[in-house]
């Protein structure tokens, strides 16, 4: 019998059972998903921290090294030297910058920061961003851009971009630029606040002029906010630290509506001819040194060639395990860990 000839000698109810997906022969529902610990679904808080005593809103961490202090249930600063992954990101980051502006050159890049005022979560200014720079970002050749929270919490972008035009930095006016900056802030837009603008916007590159009336006019469209456009006015060296410390400022504030937010992003169309090093690293320290040999000793040890082969023969957990003995045992106490990681991974031999 055909199953099209089935279904149609089947009683009309049970044909309708079928069609919802709940007759006999409906498949069992599959078991609801959980969300993922400590990832971008998860609904509890990344960061477990412990009171510390006698001190309200204020938490220590596991290692003892860093302090935070809860400034509202969203949002801990830190306190103290910074962690691993925040130097390994600081250092990733400048690394590349200096890259990039050695790259394209000084005279082609510019210093591009957008500021949000309808704070907006990050995920949904990064939307507007893109969906601007398809649009309207022809004239960025390539970017490295930079999540920093302000201090009243909203997002705030650093980007370094690269350009075709020469940007023209020592012949602009920065003594002015300063003063103009100053007198706004302290007077707002007086007189001598135009006066001192028309002299920044006379030695400034034709090509910056133009973007400055540009971006004006389209940023709003995209609801990007305000947006400031800028010559180098440092070297590559000094360029680089002065983008690394805004990392280093955005990293020691945790926000939890901000899990999974990506704090830098490099220019994924072309990163490849500019891009010095990738997250994937490891330090070259007396430290880290002896734990390649050690780990090397115990892949050898086990019959394992690379790092996949010691996952399959100890377990995927084995760093996190074995890494107390592993950093801190004695010569001794580690060849004492080799014997015995050795009898487990000889195979039995079947009775």
């Amino acid at each position: 019998m055909s199953a099209l000839t089935e279904s149609v000698e089947r009683p009309p109810t049970e044909r309708a059972e079928l069609a919802a997906g709940c007759g006999r022969e409906a498949p069992a529902p599959a078991p609801a998903g959980l969300p993922c610990q400590n990832s971008n679904n998860s609904d509890k808080p990344r960061y477990k921290l412990k009171p510390v005593p006698h001190q309200p809103g204020i938490y220590r961490d596991n290692s003892g090294k860093q302090l935070w202090d809860e400034r509202d249930e969203d949002t801990l600063y830190r306190w103290g030297v910074p962690t691993g992954a925040e130097a390994r990101s600081a250092f990733h980051l400048r690394l590349n910058v200096a890259a990039f502006i050695q790259h394209w050159g000084r005279n082609h890049c510019l210093f591009f920061t957008v500021t949000d005022e309808a704070n907006l979560h990050p995920t949904q200014f990064a939307r507007r961003w893109n969906s601007y720079l398809r649009r309207n970002g022809a004239w960025i050749l390539s970017f490295i851009r930079v999540l920093e929270p302000q201090k009243r919490g909203n997002p705030h972008y650093h980007l370094l971009v690269a350009v075709e035009w020469d940007t023209r930095p020592d012949a602009f006016d920065w003594p002015a630029f300063d003063l103009c900056q100053r007198e706004r802030r302290m007077s707002g837009t007086t007189g001598h606040f135009r006066e001192l603008r028309l002299r920044y916007r006379n030695s400034a590159a034709p090509g910056l002029v133009a973007m400055w009336s540009l971006l004006r006019k389209v940023l709003p469209r995209y609801g990007l906010g305000r947006a400031e456009l800028l010559p180098i006015r440092k070297g590559k060296e000094a360029i680089s630290e002065y983008i690394g410390k805004y990392l280093e400022a955005g990293l020691v504030i945790k926000k939890h509506s901000w899990k999974g937010c990506r704090r830098v992003e490099f220019d994924r169309r072309n990163k490849i001819h500019w891009l010095a090093c990738t997250r994937v690293f490891a330090w070259h320290s007396p430290g880290m040194t002896e734990w390649r040999q050690r780990v090397a000793a115990i892949a050898a040890v086990i019959g394992a060639v690379d790092m996949p082969g010691i996952t399959r023969i100890l377990g995927r957990s084995w760093a996190y395990r074995l890494r107390d003995c592993i950093v801190n045992s004695s010569a001794e106490e580690f060849t004492a860990l080799l014997q015995v990681l050795g009898m487990r991974a000889i195979p039995r031999i079947p009775h």
